[in-house]
């Protein structure tokens, strides 16, 4: 089952193996099990020698490309630039959010026309949305993983 990929080819009867392991095997005992195994593996190998660690990160970015199985498994902690980058992203899409509450704000209080609430409440929904698209976005992603990276640096 560690081979297994919903969308890419790897093993000839992976779907005969699949449908046995689900009829045989507890799923969660599974994952469970092969996360504490990978977790202490990591450890371990990371204890020895820290490119070793490095090239377990560098095996799972290659995985992330694709769909596996094992990446549910996989539990290999985030490095403290991971985290801070992950935080620094959340910290940028909730300005932005701010920012539209703040915008439709002034624009209701400085602005003559009237904006009935309905449409307010749908600009918040849609803009909501957009942050949303664009926290999950690949292309957003990677633009706001460089663009933390420059702050970073600087």
């Amino acid at each position: 089952m560690l081979y297994f990929s919903e969308l890419y080819p790897t093993l000839p009867d992976m779907a005969e193996i699949a449908e046995r392991f689900e009829s045989e095997c507890d799923d969660e005992e599974y994952e469970t099990k092969i996360s504490k195994l990978s977790r202490s593996a990591y450890r371990r190998d990371r204890k020895e020698s820290p490119e070793t660690g490095r090239l377990w990160k560098e095996a799972i970015k290659v995985l992330q490309k694709e769909d596996h199985y094992i990446l549910v498994m996989l539990d290999v902690p985030r490095s403290g630039s991971d985290v801070r980058k992950l935080i620094l992203t959340a910290l940028v899409l909730v300005a932005l959010g701010l920012c539209v509450v703040v915008g439709v704000d002034w624009i209701r209080h400085h602005l003559p026309i009237r904006i009935p609430d309905t449409v307010q409440l749908v600009a918040f929904i849609l803009a909501l949305v957009l942050l949303l698209l664009l926290g999950l976005s690949e292309k957003a992603g990677k633009f706001l993983e460089r663009l933390i990276d420059r702050i970073f640096r600087w």
